[in-house]
């Protein structure tokens, strides 16, 4: 799988890497633009390598590198960079980031130029990465996991045993293991705040890819994540954001999942508290109107959530899935051939949500799927969106159902290409109303008398 790096489509958003993007008012426009960089002074870089590392050296240079990113974050202070030259890593138990930066001073994971680091997990941990820690940055690494090895009948075993009262952890988790998971059941004083995932592959975990829960100011951009969910029994997703948890009073932009491939994730088992199939969405934005795991309402997140600039295809659930949650804007975003699973399920949509924004996207189902859905929302606006193929249960004044015509329409990751040709109708039919000053391979839009929709502004 390692040929999916030649998605035709991955683009790079030049925002400043650490640092998010504002929204500011011009007139009666919304427009998204990058926050400007912060510096910092003094900061030293480390480095691991697998194959020539030793967690005994001091690891300041590529001569004398560690072995391990534990001993990296070990070393590292707020601002400083810990760099993973090439390797196939195979840590024997979950990568735990539990040491935090500061505000301006990410302790930041990355890839070294030129390498291609690659973390592949086969143990029965619940988590590849856990992080437990604020102001981190996790940058242009692959985290493989062990469906390949894993088989249906083997995961609905395991299902199974837990449903007759079984309490064999380590099979559980051998079937259930997520990718980079940020936050989790904690108290308050724990939850994590400003961790930004970008440049990463995350494929293959039987649990969900890239996931956050309880925690605030989460950023998932430019990864691509595929394959994830399969086996898991806790209704998992290729990139999820979960009961988040207000840090402060900031009611703008803290959520951010923008220019992102997800595809071909899907849940096969049933999710255990239901006992029954669902979820496998490419992205999903999941209850922010109370606490997590709590009836009370009480305690709505105040922050908006942005959605932008994403590809989203033949995943088992919705391409992008909003649900009991509010103040969202799901804007030029590219969906295609999703609910491979969950039948019923629409490819962009919301439910049981309120203060949310569906604009500017490509949506286009699967024979007889639905694209969109209206249920349970109140304050939900479809517009200036393009369907094509499924049933449109809503549409906005300026929503139009026309063929987007892409320029490759696969579900093969290393073939498809959901760019637009000249002449599409998707060309020009957004609004500028609400948008981002780039695409998702960082053109500057609109081109022309308006925005395009989908996820590309075509040149």
């Amino acid at each position: 799988m390692k040929n999916s790096l030649k998605l035709t489509f991955i683009g790079f958003f030049p925002c400043t890497s650490l640092f998010g993007c504002d929204q500011k008012e011009v007139g009666n426009i919304t427009v998204i633009t990058p926050q400007p960089p912060i510096t910092t002074s003094l900061s030293k870089s480390y480095y691991v390598s697998d194959g020539t590392g030793s967690d005994a050296n001091n690891g300041l240079s590529i001569s004398s590198p560690l072995k391990t990113i534990t001993a990296g974050q070990n070393l590292a202070a707020p601002g400083d960079t810990v760099f993973i030259m090439n390797g196939n890593y195979l840590p024997a138990t979950t990568i735990q980031l539990n040491k935090s930066g500061s505000d301006g001073k990410y302790i930041t994971y990355k890839a070294y130029k030129g390498h291609s680091p690659k973390f592949s997990f086969l143990g029965a941990f619940w988590n590849a990465v856990s992080i437990n820690a604020s102001y981190i940055v996790v940058d242009g690494i692959e985290f493989q996991g062990n469906n390949q090895n894993l088989t249906y009948n083997d995961a609905l075993a395991s299902y199974n045993d837990k449903v007759a009262g079984g309490n064999n952890n380590s099979l559980y988790a051998t079937y259930n293991m997520n990718g980079i998971s940020i936050g989790g059941p904690a108290t308050e004083s724990k939850f994590p705040h400003h961790v930004i995932i970008r440049n990463c592959i995350v494929h293959d975990f039987p649990g969900g890819g890239l996931s956050s829960i309880q925690a605030d100011y989460t950023t998932f951009e430019r990864n691509t994540v595929y394959n994830n969910a399969w086996y898991m029994m806790y209704g998992g997703s290729g990139i999820s954001i979960l009961t988040p948890f207000d840090t402060d009073s900031n009611a703008g932009y803290k959520n951010i999942v923008r220019n992102n491939i997800c595809y071909n994730n899907k849940t096969t088992i049933p999710w255990i508290s239901q006992q029954r199939l669902s979820d496998g969405n490419g992205i999903i934005i999941d209850v922010n109107l109370r606490p997590y795991n709590s009836t009370a309402t009480d305690k709505p997140y105040k922050g908006r959530t942005l959605v932008e600039n994403n590809v989203s295809f033949n995943n088992g659930g919705s391409g992008i899935h909003a649900f009991d949650a509010a103040h969202i804007d799901i804007i030029n975003n590219t969906a295609y051939n999703n609910a491979q699973v969950m039948l019923t399920y629409a490819d962009i949509f919301a439910n049981t949500c309120n203060d949310v924004k569906i604009m500017n996207n490509i949506i286009y189902t699967k024979a007889g799927g639905n694209c969109n859905s209206n249920n349970k929302n109140t304050n939900v606006t479809y517009d200036y969106n393009i369907y094509f193929v499924g049933k449109v249960a809503i549409k906005g004044p300026n929503d139009k159902v026309l063929d987007p015509q892409f320029v490759n329409i696969s579900t093969d990751g290393t073939l498809a290409n959901f760019a637009v040709k000249v002449g599409s109708p998707a060309i020009d039919a957004g609004t500028k109303s609400i948008f981002s000053p780039k695409d998702i391979k960082g053109v500057a839009r609109p081109k022309g008398a308006s925005v395009d929709c989908g996820a590309y502004e075509v040149q």
